[in-house]
């Protein structure tokens, strides 16, 4: 019985439920909507430049690519082998948030490399943040770089690339001593080392694989951005970041059910209409975006699944049995009815402050409460594909023994299929 209160409750803060608590009584909804639809709008538009730089070599292509979930022969990925040097900034929009763009910034370590003309050259105010890439050892251009940043106060992180290499080189050299952890502790010791030996007091180290973001330090990695990033930022780079850790689902997860609120006044304020179902009242067409919307965020359209079966070598169908939502496409405005309905027949749990104003806020609680029961069910889709993709990929102990927060962020239970 806990359980199913716990569920069907309205999750607010004190903030806002006075706002809508004054928007009830006053019979100002409709105008309170109309003020938040702009704010919804520019969340979903929010811009975020992130530069990418390093020596000649280093992987930047080929992280732009990892990071858009596009291969080196796809349309609008960035060209890798054989390409030129770009003396200029080129923009890689990201293929789902058009606003979302990361940008191969020209290599540096040319003998005449400067880096305070550098950063006037690409223009370094413009960026939201710095991935300085290296695919070997950290030097003394990679710390001149960054001090410079520091005093535009732009955030930076350094990213070791290429590290799967160093691991089968390891595996090579040494079959039956090689250890993993043992690698990647010697690698990260002598980044840090070479760069504190050339000035730079406590650097973000971070060690990848630009072919397989989910291995090693890249969760981590989206973390910690997610946290430096003001909220409206990290709201569009975590929708943007690829669905690689269990982790990172959660919070994309809970960065979505931030704004559930928000889009329910909008839905149920501006162009709101009646049911004829249930007594409620709001925006269909609104609903229906927002939900294809969430599909979206978590790799819930037929186009990305079926990439993701091409790259994990996995039959379609076999993803697409493990999707109890929709798919994108499928999310239309009947459907929308009928989660309306399903989500009125389960007593929506309006917060003790709105009770007096039930009838008011009855809209409100029915659509807050489809959205939520969508997304937890959407998002429990992708971490079922994404622990599939893992698992076809590794012997079952070496397989969960590498899931980054595959037993975590669930009371250390396994994060996969019932």
């Amino acid at each position: 019985m806990a359980e199913k209160e716990t569920e069907n409750k309205i999750s607010l803060t004190e903030a806002q439920i006075k706002d809508l608590k004054g928007a009830f009584e006053k019979g100002s909804f409709s105008d309170y909507s109309e003020q938040l639809k702009g704010t919804l709008q520019s969340l979903e538009n929010i811009c975020l430049d992130v530069g990418i730089t390093g020596e000649p070599g280093v992987g930047k292509s080929t992280f732009i690519n990892a990071f858009r979930d596009l291969r080196a022969e796809d349309e609008g990925a960035a060209p890798t082998r054989g390409a030129s040097a770009n003396k200029e900034p080129t923009a890689y929009p990201h293929p789902k948030y058009a606003s979302v763009i990361l940008w191969d910034l020209p290599s540096i370590g040319a003998p005449d490399f400067h880096p305070r003309e550098y950063l006037q050259q690409i223009n370094a105010p413009c960026y939201d943040f710095f991935i300085i890439l290296a695919s070997q050892r950290f030097g003394l251009i990679h710390a001149k770089l960054a001090q410079y940043l520091l005093k535009l106060r732009k955030d930076f992180y350094f990213v070791r690339s290429k590290v799967d290499e160093d691991m089968e080189l390891g595996r090579q050299e040494c079959p039956s001593s090689f250890s993993e952890a043992d690698a990647l502790q010697e690698i990260r010791e002598g980044c840090l080392r070479d760069l504190q030996a050339s000035g730079v007091k406590s650097p973000k180290i971070f060690l990848i694989s630009n072919l397989s973001f989910s291995k090693y330090d890249f969760p981590l990695l989206g973390e910690t951005l997610w946290k430096d990033l003001d909220l409206q930022k990290s709201h569009s780079f975590l929708l943007a970041t690829p669905n690689i850790s269990h982790r990172l689902l959660e919070k994309k997860k809970s960065a979505i059910m931030q704004h559930l609120w928000l889009v329910c006044v909008v839905a149920c304020g501006v162009h709101a209409e009646p049911i004829p179902e249930i007594s409620i009242a709001c925006d269909t067409e609104l609903l229906v975006k927002t939900l294809q919307g969430y599909c979206v965020n978590f790799g819930l359209e037929e186009s990305s699944l079926r990439k993701v079966a091409e790259h994990a070598e996995l039959p379609f169908e076999q993803l697409r049995a493990l999707v109890k939502a929709p798919l994108a496409a499928e999310v239309a405005p009947e459907l929308v009815v009928e989660l309306l309905v399903e989500a009125a027949g389960k007593a929506p749990k309006l917060p003790k402050q709105l009770v007096p104003i039930a009838a008011m806020g009855l809209s409100f609680a029915v659509v807050y409460n489809m959205l939520k029961a969508f997304v937890e069910e959407v998002a429990a889709d992708a971490h079922r594909i994404l622990l599939k993709v893992f698992m076809s990929h590794k012997p079952r102990e070496e397989s969960q023994a590498n899931i980054p927060g595959a037993l975590e962020d669930n009371g250390g239970k396994e994060m996969g299929p019932p």
